[in-house]
C-alpha cells in the first residue's frame, strides 16, 4: 500500500489527472460494453424460458453471470496478455 501511495505522490498533478482521466474513461468504456453484452445475453436467455418466466430466467441468468465471472477470473489475465503481446 505504501508503494501505491508513493507512486501517486511522486507524479506531477497534470500527469496524475491525465492518468486518472484515462483510467476513468477506460473503466467507463468497459462497464458500458459489459452492460450491453449482459443485456444482449439476457435478451437471448429470455427466449429459452418456457413455462415460468420469472423463475427460469432468474436461474438461467444467475448461471450465465456466475460462469462469465468464473471465466474472467480463470482466463482473463491470460487472454489479455495474449491480446496485448501481438
Amino acid at each position: 500500500m505504501a508503494f501505491i501511495i508513493w507512486d501517486i505522490g511522486t507524479r506531477s498533478p497534470t500527469q496524475l489527472l491525465k492518468d486518472l482521466g484515462k483510467v476513468t474513461w477506460r473503466g467507463l468504456w468497459h462497464f458500458a460494453l459489459g452492460f450491453v453484452i449482459l443485456i444482449a445475453g439476457a435478451a437471448m436467455m429470455l427466449s429459452l424460458t418456457l413455462v415460468d418466466v420469472r423463475h427460469e430466467f432468474a436461474i438461467l441468468e444467475a448461471i450465465a453471470v456466475v460462469s462469465g465471472l468464473l471465466v474472467e477470473t480463470l482466463l482473463g489475465t491470460t487472454i489479455r496478455a495474449q491480446m496485448f503481446s501481438r
